[in-house]
């Protein structure tokens, strides 16, 4: 799971203070507001082109903020609501909902996997897909607005992206750790971890000394054997539940293999160190194919061009690209075996509608968010020490965004932190 980093606002609190009392002097009224923040008018903003590309970046980091507190907000009162909580948030600030309704979910799923810990039922969870790709083209349009080399030529996707980023389709083989990115309409060969439902033969493994299995099951088998109770014995049938090693899945069958899966997956499937596998049609390789790969895309950073450009520039043009990425959120599959009730029935169909919204921050979009606010933080900060050599509109503009920044970064925080807790939750009611 991915683990989000704690990043300080301090330098942009002190640049609110340096650049606000720059602008106190010798200024117009309309010159010490920026009222195109707010409205939507940056782009016709006739200030220095380091600062404006500033303010963009401050001005994309809050619009994503909002739509990822209003979505995980959205997603985790769902849960609590279904599970039978209180609403508890609505009178709240709008942080403080997100960070309550998503308490409440977690509360509510701990609550009905321990009620029915007993009941010989075993959960699976399996994530298929999603994945946020930077735009290249945007990006590069932003840094030929830059300050610097005028002459410079970014280069393309490939080039900028770091290789264990780089996504496209593998006409050749996709590499040992690789990972073959797979879809419930376009299923991945798999010969390693899969993140989803696997079909073929679920293999054991030091860290997952027992898979679940819906076939044949070569160990033990606890669960049902031929639709009769299983408690940890030999099965000549199909064993449905778990098996302590490996599971040969029945023809047409799938399940959530935690160990290797040798077959096919509906999700991500991360290659083992011994494999090399052809992902399949219309399947991506990501993190390095045998060739050059085509309809490339970078799912990271890209990484700066290599040429002179304003440093803080560039910095705001990598923070635009982060939150302005192509997001595609997972599918989640919630299930259980053996008998389910009526309230674990509740638990897998709201997990199964919900979870997504939740697994796309703590996958990808909080990750980008972060580093988004990484580089508006500093190039913020540095801005601020030019003053009023900008212009007292540009510090104005720049306050604005120093501002907005500060406050986006406290609504993603809370919104990570909120999503981690309520995924964590579902992980470990699924197991």
């Amino acid at each position: 799971m991915t683990q989000r980093r704690n990043r300080s606002s301090v330098p942009l609190l002190a640049a609110i203070l340096t650049i606000t009392a720059g602008a106190a002097c010798s200024s117009t009224t309309s010159d010490l507001t920026c009222n195109e923040f707010s409205t939507g008018g940056i782009a016709g903003l006739s200030i220095d082109a380091n600062a404006k590309a500033f303010v963009q970046s401050a001005a994309d980091l809050a619009t994503i903020a909002g739509t990822i507190e209003t979505s995980v907000l959205t997603a985790c009162a769902a849960i609590a609501t279904d599970l039978g909580a209180p609403n508890t948030w609505s009178s709240l600030s709008t942080t403080d909902q997100v960070t309550e309704a998503c308490n409440q979910a977690a509360n509510q799923i701990n609550a009905a996997a321990t009620a029915n810990a007993n009941a010989g039922v075993i959960c699976s969870l399996s994530i298929a897909g999603g994945e946020c790709s930077v735009s290249a083209s945007a990006q590069a349009s932003c840094e030929a607005n830059c300050t610097g080399d005028a002459t410079c030529s970014p280069g393309d996707v490939t080039v900028r992206c770091a290789p264990g980023q780089l996504s496209g389709q593998c006409s050749g083989t996709c590499n040992a750790n690789a990972t073959c990115e797979g879809s419930a309409s376009a299923v991945a060969n798999c010969q390693g971890s899969c993140t989803a439902q696997c079909s073929g033969e679920c293999d054991v493994t030091a860290t997952a000394p027992t898979v679940h299995c819906q076939g044949t099951c070569a160990g033990n088998c606890t669960g049902t054997c031929d639709g009769s109770t299983a408690a940890g014995t030999a099965c000549a049938g199909q064993c449905v539940g778990k098996c302590d090693a490996n599971c040969t899945y029945a023809a047409g069958a799938s399940a959530q293999c935690e160990g290797t899966c040798k077959g096919t997956c509906t999700g991500n499937c991360t290659l083992a160190a011994n494999s090399n596998v052809n992902c399949g049609a219309n399947v991506n390789c990501k993190g390095g194919c045998s060739v050059a790969v085509t309809a490339p895309t970078c799912e990271g950073e890209l990484q700066p061009p290599s040429c002179n450009i304003d440093a803080n520039c560039e910095g705001s043009c990598q923070a635009q690209a982060d939150v302005t990425a192509s997001c595609t959120p997972p599918s989640v599959v919630y299930g259980c075996t053996g008998g389910a009730s009526t309230s674990l029935t509740t638990l897998a169909n709201t997990l199964s509608t919900n979870l997504p919204a939740i697994f796309a921050v703590v996958q990808d979009q909080g990750t980008l968010a972060a580093d988004a606010f990484a580089h508006v933080a500093t190039a913020g900060a540095n801005l601020a020490t030019s003053g009023a050599s900008l212009g007292t509109k540009a510090v104005a503009c720049i306050s604005a965004g120093v501002s907005a920044a500060v406050s986006a970064t406290t609504s993603i925080q809370a919104t990570a932190s909120a999503s981690v807790s309520v995924s964590a939750s579902a992980s470990a009611s699924a197991q």
